[in-house]
């Protein structure tokens, strides 16, 4: 497989939330550095969003993956990883990215002419999103979450904002799990984080708790009509 097949490939795995692990944290360190791999990880954003009009969500089997196992040659195991991971990818597609694509269907306005900046909330662990953010030109950012999200009654979930370079996020705010609405002033490539605090925020103006979720704004171009 070509590197530029294999840089497509990883920008979509991105967007599904289908990586994990070091494999994320690779893909945040290109999308924060390579502006390549950015307008991939775009491209890919703006590709799903019509996928939800045309069928619902499918799950594979629960033993696919063992079948396909089970009928590997010895001689093949080298081969093992790789397809795991594309069988990864095909599993994200059909179980999860036509969930991500409503989202982002009933999330984007597509008739504005500018690009939208979207940012895709994930576990930092690895995992599907579990938010979607539209930052817009005229400072208003909208989160909402794409499944429901269980907070201890102690605790609150608290939205920080990151710009690329910098090293001490900013609070935006306290985070409802249904999402809120807010005015922020965000450029592209700010990576927006969200830890759990305790109730009514941070005490001292930085992440106190773990941080969750996280994902990079990133300016999409977006059909018009």
């Amino acid at each position: 497989m070509s590197d530029g097949h294999d840089h497509d490939l990883l920008a979509a795995e991105y967007v599904l939330g289908a990586l994990e692990g070091d494999e994320r944290r690779e893909a945040e360190r290109r999308l924060a550095s390579d502006p390549v791999f950015a307008r991939s990880v775009a491209a890919w954003q703006q590709r799903l969003t019509p996928l939800a009009s045309y069928a619902p969500p499918t799950s594979p089997p629960d033993d696919l993956w063992q079948r396909i196992e089970a009928r590997i040659a010895p001689a093949a195991a080298a081969d093992i990883l790789p397809l795991r991971r594309r069988i990864r990818f095909w599993q994200a597609t059909t179980a999860g990215a036509l969930a991500i694509a409503a989202s982002l269907a009933a999330f984007i306005v597509l008739r504005q002419p500018t690009p939208a900046r979207i940012a895709v909330l994930s576990p930092l662990a690895g995992g599907a999103p579990v938010l979607m953010a539209e930052a817009e030109t005229g400072g208003r950012l909208l989160v909402r979450p794409t499944t429901a999200i269980a907070v201890p009654t102690d605790k609150d979930l608290e939205l920080w904002a990151l710009p690329q370079g910098e090293t001490r996020p900013r609070s935006l705010g306290v985070l409802p799990p249904s999402g809120r609405q807010l005015t922020a002033q965000l450029t592209p490539n700010t990576q927006l984080l969200v830890s759990l605090e305790p109730k009514g925020g941070s005490p001292t103006g930085q992440p106190t708790g773990p941080v969750l979720y996280g994902g990079w704004l990133t300016a999409v171009e977006l059909p018009r009509g």
